[in-house]
């Protein structure tokens, strides 16, 4: 059984390269509303003083380094916050409100009249200073390759650096002789190094300090082991890959074993989850230009191994106490907002009056709801600040972001109910034209399909599949005049306004799939236009499964079928591994082979891209921004891939990829690689134009955000985001093809392939 070191727990191990603390999540006081509020529009002294709010609550909580801030309850920070800035009567009131509100978890923020004089910063001396450094942003308790830290600048010569570590339950191996093995290339000087560490822990485990260690000595890889005898009361085992200095390492196919027989280890390999799962991060001190990430830089085996790299910062982009940020807010009111802050041993200057870990979160008084104006304005201003400084592609975008906040509060001010305020943070999502980018509750009504798929054909909207006796006499190829009374491109164009996308095919696909789906029994009207002229009026009903058994699709052969002597057809979005490897004989016989793209492959690794090549090949550049200051200002990037090893036997027939504007994420990393090696041809249109991890968060009321929380670039370093994949066959669906039943985009592969 393994050790949970759990987040409520305080462990620290006295290890010379090592120190590992987790904090208890502990909330800041704050005066909260008593009920929750209806619909009202906002004045316009109302909006400036909730733009205001928003700015500086977005400075205190990502980057006020105090630790009153680090443990404060934002949410129910924001909600306590509106009101009180809502009802200023003007800059004076405004800026004294905002200060006193700010003041138990930011004391050293000063707000001050725009138009009157600047105060001075309060005079503190000391001589350690702590910042937020965030790689990309951690929004959340759940595991993901984003992190949020403070940390301390070197003082004077290399940080002591850090490692992962892992704690296993030692029952099982006390009184025995444990070797760790693990497999390493470093890329550090001497007399800098990195190190493999077993560390017996607690009640006779010795001294972590002293525990055996094995130097990584190569630049090349090598497996690495050291030995040790866990003491008959030891607690635990900590598993540690340290790096101790400058440079960088990378660690793969970490295992343990107990006299011959092999113990658990969790995620050896670094490829399950997002790669550190079963690892927590541990550095000295939280050393500022520390990382320790997932890295596809030709890994020991598989598809990934990890990477602790360690660089002294630019001066620049350290925050400096003595430099606190000057920003105007808007609303006639100005704020000095320390990036940096002394701190000492008892924490962050100046102390706080009361004990940190003493504090409780006051109960709101009330739930927070969609259905409550309040808790509407807070998510607004929750949400914006998330992407205000961190969204990765404000450069390549063209929208106002701050006039976005101006609309979405007016809207979350008059907003009826739940289901209106969804649409309205659908809306400010879909000004960033990130195609991951959605909301939604999180309590979801039963929902239903209407009996027909549909598709933009030459311009316009076309029914390409019907169920059986319940489309009300619709048919393939049908044009749709209109929806519910509305001119079809009018309906359209009304629900693209909530569909957030970084190019036009994805968007429009995403909206014509939520178009059919709706409240399970759902009823809609729809006048046609058949291929010889007549018209039909049909009302339909929202009753079949969106997914699975019964749901429905347009024809398509089997997932793995030859469909002409001598080509075969694999479908990529309903195939695994399994699948795959089963074929893999027939395969490579094949003259020539159509892999469809036109989807997502949730279920299948690289393996056919390993079969298409003789050498390795890599993956897109991940590009996850690291962060000191506000606003999007002085970015360094983080940049990492990961290799697909090819793998026997290659196929050696031609090959097709189809696939359209449905492609979007891991769909993309496929056809980015074939793209970039022609691997294949590329049948079809182009991809979403979205790639990267996403990074959601939760907001009060049971909402759900999801965006792009990294950059991802082409292997050439171009632009991924907004272009997507090109086809290098381009095939467009016809009015006429629809009518006869044809997939034109297959009929054009299997040409290719059969040349």
């Amino acid at each position: 059984m393994k050790l949970r070191v759990r987040p409520s727990l305080a462990v620290a191990f006295a290890l010379g390269l090592l120190a590992f603390a987790f904090l208890s999540n502990l909330a800041a006081q704050s005066p909260l509303p008593a009920g929750s509020e209806p619909p009202r529009p906002l004045t316009a002294r109302g909006l400036d003083n909730l733009v205001a709010f928003t700015r500086l609550l977005g400075y205190v909580r990502f980057f006020h380094p105090s630790d009153q801030a680090a443990a404060a309850d934002w949410d129910k920070m924001a909600l306590a916050g509106v009101p009180i800035a809502e009802k200023a009567a003007g800059p004076e009131e405004l800026a004294r409100s905002l200060e006193d509100f700010f003041r138990p978890v930011a004391p050293t923020v000063r707000v001050f009249p725009t138009a009157g004089p600047r105060p001075a910063p309060p005079s503190l001396e000391g001589t350690e200073t702590i910042y937020w450094e965030h790689t990309g942003v951690k929004l959340g308790d759940k595991p993901s390759i984003y992190r949020s830290q403070r940390i301390s600048p070197v003082q004077g010569g290399p940080a002591e650096g850090g490692g992962v570590l892992q704690v296993l339950d030692a029952t099982p191996y006390r009184g025995k002789r444990v070797v760790l093995r693990a497999a390493a290339r470093a890329e550090v000087r001497a007399p800098h190094r990195a190190e493999l560490k077993l560390i017996p822990l607690g009640r006779g485990g010795g001294d972590p300090a002293t525990a055996p260690g094995t130097a990584v000595t190569s630049n090349e890889w090598q497996v690495y082991e050291v030995a040790a005898e866990v003491p008959p009361e030891a607690r635990g085992i900590a598993v540690a890959l340290v790096l101790a200095s400058e440079g960088r390492v990378f660690w793969d196919d970490v295992s343990l074993e107990a006299e011959g027989a092999p113990a658990k280890i969790e995620n050896g390999g670094f490829e399950e989850g997002q790669g550190l799962s079963g690892w927590d991060i541990a550095s000295s001190d939280r050393r500022a230009g520390y990382r320790a990430l997932p890295s596809g830089d030709h890994p020991k085996s598989g598809r990934r191994s990890l990477v602790l790299s360690w660089s002294k910062p630019e001066r620049g982009s350290i925050p400096s106490p003595g430099e606190p940020l000057v920003v105007d807010l808007g609303g006639g009111v100005s704020a000095l907002v320390p990036l940096a802050l002394y701190k000492d041993e008892k924490g962050t200057l100046p102390h706080p009056s009361a004990n940190i870990a003493e504090v409780k979160a006051p109960d709101l008084g009330f739930t927070p709801s969609g259905n409550d104006r309040v808790t509407r304005l807070a998510d607004v201003a929750l949400a914006w600040n998330v992407f205000q400084h961190f969204y990765p592609y404000f450069d390549v975008v063209q929208v106002d972001w701050p006039a976005e906040l101006r609309k979405a509060l007016n809207s979350a001010a008059t907003d009826r109910d739940e289901q209106a305020f969804k649409n309205t943070l659908r809306r400010l999502v879909a000004a960033l034209q990130d195609g991951h980018g959605n909301a939604y509750t999180t309590v979801q009504p039963e929902v239903g399909h209407l009996p027909l798929i549909w598709d933009w054909v030459e311009d316009q909207l076309v029914v390409t599949a019907v169920a059986a006796d319940a489309a009300g006499g619709l048919r393939p190829g049908d044009v749709v005049l209109s929806i519910d009374g509305k001119p079809a491109r009018e309906a359209l164009a009304f629900e693209e306004q909530t569909s957030s996308g970084a190019t036009e095919q994805w968007r429009r696909w995403r909206t014509l799939e939520r178009m059919l789906i709706g409240r399970k029994g759902e009823t809609v009207q729809i006048e046609a236009r058949h291929p010889n002229g007549g018209t039909v009026k049909a009302t339909l009903a929202k009753t079949l499964p969106s997914w699975g058994p019964g749901s429905l699709a347009e024809p398509e052969p089997e997932k793995i079928a030859e469909i002409r002597p001598g080509i075969l057809y694999v479908d990529i979005d309903r195939i695994n591994d399994q699948d795959f490897e089963g074929a893999v004989d027939r395969l490579a016989a094949a003259k020539g082979i159509v892999f469809d793209l036109r989807g997502y492959p949730s279920e299948l690794s690289t393996v056919v891209i390993a079969h298409l090549t003789d050498k390795p090949v890599d993956s897109a550049q991940w590009t996850v921004p690291i962060v000191t200051r506000p606003d999007r200002q002085g970015w360094e990037w983080d940049v990492s891939n990961w290799a697909v090893q090819p793998k026997a036997p290659r196929f050696k027939g031609k090959v097709a990829f189809v696939t359209d504007g449905r492609a979007i994420s891991y769909a993309e990393t496929y056809m980015g690689i074939i793209e970039s090696y022609k691997l294949a041809q590329i049948v079809g249109g182009p991809t979403a134009g979205t790639n990267g991890n996403v990074n959601p968060f939760n907001l009060p009321g049971g909402y759900t955000v999801v965006w792009t929380g990294m950059r991802v670039l082409k292997h050439d370093g171009s632009r991924h985001h907004g272009v997507g994949i090109q086809p290098t066959v381009p095939v467009s669906r016809t009015l006429q093809g629809v009518i006869a039943g044809r997939d034109e985009l297959l009929e054009k592969a299997v040409e290719v392939v059969s040349r």
